[in-house]
Parts: C-alpha cells; structure tokens; sequence
C-alpha cells in the first residue's frame, strides 16, 4: 500500500457483511455445554429459539414419562435408546463389538459375515451386560453443602462419604421395594435393592461444588440381537477413525428382557422382552442443514476448567507420552492380527480400544496446538486476575511442577500394564486366589468355578502376540521412566540378560506356566499357588506393581486430591464471577443433553466439510483398494444398483452426517434426535479437529458425526433382510 485511503466498493462492502452475517450464524448455531436434563430450565428457551418443538417436561419427568426413559446407559460405558416396546436397543457398532467379538469364531465369524436373530430364540445371551434407565435426578448441593460447612479440611473425606449416603436414601422406591444394603457402584458406596435392581447414589459435579442424586434401574439380561459386517459397522477402520467425510455404519441391535412383572431379573431363557416406558418414534424423512439436532446421552469426562499449566503439561508431557506407547502397541497388534483369522478375532476388541485413544489423542494434541489453548487460557486467566485473586492457578502450576515426574510414571505404568503384555495384571488376581485358597471353604468345585474366570482370559490369549507386545513396550517403559519411580524389575532382568533384551523375554516366558493355559490351571486346581508365585511372570508382575504402589501411587492420589482441591477453588471463583465456562457441568458419565444445528464446517483454509456423505462415497474410497475400505461384492452391487428400498433421498442413500452437539466419549450411541424428539440418527463420532472440545469447545469447527438413521433401516431391511424387527418400530416420515 502506498498509505492513501482505499475506496471501498458498495457492492462488495454489502457482500461483505452479509459473509460476516452468515458466519456470525455459524457461531451462534453451534452450542456449547452438555445440560443436566433436570436442570433444562435454564436452558429451555434457548433450545426452543433455535427450533425445539418439545417442553423441558418433554425431555425429562419424572416420575412421569418423557424421552429420558428411552435412554439407557449401555454397558456403563456408552448409550443406547429403546426403539420399541419390546425392549430393542440401538446403540454402535464399537460400543457392542465386546460382545460381539465374545461370540465369534473362526467358523463363526460375526465380527466380519455379521449377524441377525431370526427370532426372540435366537437373540444371543451377553454375560456381563446390563443396562440403566434414569428414575430420577435431584439437586442436593444445599443440603450437602450444609452438612460439609465448617468441617476442617483432614475431616471432609470422611463427613463427604456419610453424607452422600445420608442424602442418597430416598424414601420410597416403586413397586414397594426398600433399600437393603450399601454396594459399591461405578462411582462409589451406593444404596442397593436386594436384587441389585434399583441404586442410588450421590455424584460430584465440577470437582465437589455441585452434587446431584441419581436413582438407576438396571436390567441385567440384555441379549444381542444383530449386528453389520465389518464392512458396514468398521466400514474404513484405522483410517477414517475420528475423520470426516465418514461413511461407517457404526451401529448394533440389542434387546432388553425381564421378569413376568417387567422387572430386572438376571438371565433366565423365561424371561420376556423388557417394557420400556417410553421408546423413540423414528423418523425416516431425512435432515438437512440448519436443522435442529439434540444429542441425549451419558458423556463420559470432559475438562472444560482446566487452567493453563494444566493444559500445558498435557500438550507437552502427557498426551505425547501416551501416542508413544499406543504407536508400539498399534505396530505389534496390526501385524499380529494380519497373521491369522484366530488371532484377529482374539485381539480385535483391544485393537478397537487401542486405536480409538490412540488416534483420538493424536487429533487432541494437534487442535490443542493448533489454537494454542495453552495461551488462550493464560489470557483468560489475566483478564480474570484483574478483578479477582485467581491464586488456585499458582496453586494448580505448582503441583504440576512437584509431582510431574509421578503423573508421567503413573501414565506409563498404565500404558504398560493395561495396553502392553497381558499377563502380569493377569498374574496378579492368583495373589488374592492364592488367599482365597488357605480357607477350608476352598474346594476342588470352588476352584473349578474360579479358573472359569481365567479361562475367558485365555479365550482371547496369544502366546506370540504376548511375547512381540512385552518385547517391544517393556524397552519403552524402561527409557521413559526413572528406575526410582517404575520398572526397576526390568532393569535388573535386563542386567541379568546382559542387556540383551531377547535374553529377558527368553528368562521370562519359556519356562512360565502363565504361557500355556493347560500348565497354569493344573496348578491352579491343584492348589499348587506356591509354584505359581514363583513363576517368572507372576514375580515380574508382583515386582513391578509392589514398586508402582509403594513409590508412585500414593504422590499421585496426593497429586490427585490436592489438584481437586485446587479446581474446587477455581471452579467457585468462576462461579461467581459467572463465566462462561461455569455456565455447564463437566461430562462425569451422568445423562446430559447437547444441542445444535445439522452443519458442516470449515475446519482450515481451503476447506469446506458438507455435513452428509452417501454411498457413493463409499464406492470412491473402495476403488482406492486400501483394505480398510473393503466391501464385499453383494454389497458394492447393492449400492451400484441403488437398490435402497425406499430410504433414499432423490436416488442417493444417507450415510452419515455432522452437527454441532458437543459430545464427547460415552455420547457413543447416544441417540440423534430432531427437534421433535424422533430419531433421525446414532451418534458415534466426532471429527478428528473436534477431539480437543473435551478441553476446549471451538464453535466454528467442533463437529459431532452421526449415522444416518435411514442408512440404520436400509442396513436391516434391505440388507441383512432383517425386517421383522422394523414391524416393532413406529416409524414416520
């Protein structure tokens, strides 16, 4: 420029504001937060003014019905939705793959041909399976607070636990039934029923400044009743995982049973399909951009309060160590399940588990860099200072600083033990047998019916891939962590070898009797656990836990309870100067509601993201020849031929498509709902550039991916000719 003043022309100042306009409506339609749906009052009006037909009441009651009795929480993990009223449930592909790589074999191999019960006689038992409704949510932070005011800071543990059991008693439950005993649930003491059905149980919210109890009921015969191949339910794999344009059919089908009454009961082959209260209509007429879209689910943890040094360790220090150790495991379990149908089969439910993380991390790491939310938070944070003291972040910086060492131990311990070789944490439940084994209650029957629990394990074991996974971890854990902290065991069984890593797997595992599943439980049933504590592998794995639990455990729960602290604080102090971020609860796996708009975005420069892919984008990426993208033959023809049975829209079949939910781990399978209610879709993504809004929520580019409810149908009609289960459906258009 040569420093005079540039006329503006009129036209392109017009069209200027009206991008302005238009992208100032992109913010705006993409809404942060996960909502408490008891506490949707705040929030009601919102939702309505961006088009929600419904009234808070529509969305949860209680005890009246509304849409939150249609949700469930699938396996304590993920979330499902009632379809119909015979207790059918959709939830994802991955969130049901446990149980269905549980029933698979090589002569049976559902993972990848898929499955679909014929009848009710044919919907396959899940051991272990079970999932809850909602009864209820209450705010009890006033009543908790009044019981915790004045209690010096060494008593609140201990008055924190009385209480919560005080306040999670409530005093009548349906159907006549009392509490009878305090249990231990997923997130501490709860009260039970005597059949387990109903608990109840008080849950921090935001680090201990809010406290809600929630009331479950759990139905614990859940059976599977079908789900795709692999090449419609992992249809891209590895390579599109956390990736948009998606074009996976990441959904499943199971069914809940019950008693006579429609009450919980455990298996029984008399059992009758469960009763829900309410079950989502599904609507097949489609969405399209600018739609409302609700997500209603149980999101497992987000940490939208962390301060900047917290950030900053995560960027710098932990998350890269945690890519490290998943980079090595990937390697070993990509090529171990290449070698065999039996072993892709035993690992494929670890390799899922690797991978999302994995892949996962890696996204989170790069958008935390890319908008440099480390100095976003330090400027938040000065901005702040200005009117308030905000010494909880001194505090939180300084804790980082003293107990680093022992959190990035604790990581790579964790990294070790629960990705790396499977046997020590397998070896170290025989310590407690071994107890269990000097009582005169411990029979040859007893032990038969222990060993039944080692025998699942062994089910999904591989000598080789134990070995390869040990042989290229166990050097990692070595470099990356202090031998004051962890792995001293390994240094001198290396020293013992002569610093020859091939000489300690040879010590470790040639002679174990952990190798052989036949060696080990002669042993076992034997009673002989003096032979088994002298075993190679049970000595390595007590070693390295004696170390982890004597050197570094307990720094990290003081890390952990003082930085609790630490937030408590920061979280108050943001409160009451009502910020933004205090305007929601982190995701702590309760049931939450996100909302937002049917939309793409535009992730970086040169880049625009439609917000719907179809099957003809299925058909591109196979021509590509990549094995993740694979399609059987008849599959390839029924999407060639358009053949899609009436849930196309104008010649072309809906895969997937994006929305501005915030949504985050557990949100898998939550339902997709439309503004009024119905289901149009099963969330089960988000794209790789969202993966950051665990920590930070950026509106313009944070997506959430959903398959389309129509490819859902087309799938079981068309495809797996499935139809019998569609006549339990009401479904609109």
């Amino acid at each position: 420029m040569d420093g005079t003043e540039k006329k503006v022309n009129p036209k392109k100042m017009k069209y200027r504001i009206l991008v302005a306009m238009l992208l100032s409506f992109q913010w705006m339609s993409a809404q942060e937060g996960m909502w408490i749906p008891s506490k949707l009052d705040e929030v009601i009006g919102d939702m309505q003014s961006r088009g929600l037909k419904l009234q808070g009441s529509d969305l949860y009651a209680a005890p009246a019905s509304s849409l939150k009795d249609a949700v469930v929480w699938f396996d304590m993990g993920c979330t499902g939705e009632f379809v119909s009223n015979q207790g059918l449930i959709f939830t994802n592909h991955h969130c049901g793959f446990d149980y269905i790589q549980s029933h698979s074999t090589v002569e049976n191999d559902y993972l990848t041909k898929g499955f679909w019960a014929k009848d009710f006689k044919d919907e396959k038992p899940c051991p272990g399976l079970s999932i809850s409704i909602v009864e209820s949510i209450e705010d009890v932070t006033n009543e908790m607070n009044a019981g915790l005011n004045g209690v010096l800071p060494e008593e609140r543990a201990s008055k924190l636990s009385t209480l919560k059991m005080q306040f999670a008693k409530i005093p009548a439950l349906p159907n006549g039934r009392t509490w009878v005993a305090e249990g231990n649930g997923p997130f501490g003491k709860q009260w039970e029923t005597a059949d387990g059905a109903y608990s109840s149980f008080i849950r921090e919210y935001n680090y201990g400044t809010q406290f809600f109890r929630i009331v479950l009921k759990t139905y614990s015969d859940v059976r599977w009743v079908g789900a795709p191949p692999s090449d419609i339910g992992k249809f891209g794999g590895d390579t599109d995982n956390w990736v948009w344009p998606r074009h996976t059919g990441d959904f499943s089908v199971f069914r809940a049973y019950a008693d006579k009454n429609n009450e919980p009961s455990a298996y029984n082959a008399n059992n009758q399909p469960y009763q829900p209260k309410q079950s989502l209509t599904i609507n097949i007429g489609g969405v399209k951009e600018g739609d409302f879209s609700m997500v209603y689910g149980f999101p497992g943890r987000t940490e939208h309060f962390l301060p900047s040094p917290a950030v900053d360790f995560m960027v710098n220090d932990q998350l890269p160590l945690r890519i490290g150790f998943r980079d090595v495991a990937m390697k070993v379990l990509k090529e171990r399940m290449a070698s065999s149908d039996k072993v892709r089969i035993q690992y494929a439910a670890k390799q899922s588990s690797v991978a999302n993380a994995y892949i996962k991390w890696k996204g989170q790491l790069l958008g935390l860099k890319k908008f440099d939310v480390v100095e976003m938070r330090k400027q938040e944070e000065k901005e702040l200072s200005a009117s308030v003291n905000i010494s909880p972040v001194a505090v939180i910086d300084s804790l980082y600083r003293e107990y680093g060492a022992y959190i990035l131990a604790n990581t790579a311990y964790g990294e070790f033990m629960n990705v790396g070789p499977e046997l020590f944490k397998t070896a170290l439940k025989m310590k407690d047998f071994g107890e269990m084994s000097k009582s005169p209650e411990w029979t040859k029957g007893v032990a038969e019916e222990k060993w039944q629990e080692m025998a699942l394990f062994y089910k999904d074991f591989d000598p080789i891939t134990e070995r390869d996974l040990f042989f290229e971890m166990a050097p990692l854990l070595v470099q990356k962590v202090s031998a004051r902290l962890e792995g001293q065991a390994l240094r001198d069984a290396l020293s013992e070898a002569e610093d020859d890593w091939g000489g300690v797997l040879y010590n470790l595992y040639e002679e174990s009797a952990f190798m052989k599943e036949a060696n080990l439980q002669a042993l076992f049933l034997k009673g002989d656990f003096e032979k088994i504590f002298n075993d190679p592998v049970y000595k390595m794995a007590l070693a390295l836990s004696d170390q982890h639990k004597g050197v570094v455990r307990t720094k990290y729960q003081t890390f952990s309870a003082e930085l609790e602290k630490a937030l408590q604080d920061w979280v108050t102090i943001q409160t009451n100067q009502k910020t933004k971020a205090a305007r929601w609860c982190d995701a702590n796996s309760t049931l939450r509601v996100a909302y937002g708009k049917v939309g793409g975005s535009h992730p970086k420069d040169g880049v625009t993201y439609d917000y719907t892919t179809t099957t003809d984008g299925i058909l591109q990426k196979a021509a590509t020849e990549n094995p993740d993208f694979y399609i059987h033959p008849a599959l390839d023809s029924l999407y060639r031929n358009h053949i899609f049975g009436g849930y196309d829209q104008q010649g072309e079949l809906h895969v997937c498509y994006t929305g501005s939910n915030h949504t985050t781990g557990g949100n898998s399978g939550s339902p997709a709902l439309n503004a009024k209610g119905e289901l149009v879709g099963i969330n089960f993504d988000r794209s790789w550039e969202s993966t950051m809004s665990d920590v930070y929520f950026n509106p313009s580019i944070c997506r959430n991916i959903m398959v389309d409810i129509r490819y859902v149908l087309w799938v079981i009609d068309v495809y797996a000719d499935a139809d019998r289960l569609l006549g339990e459906m009401k479904i609109v258009k």
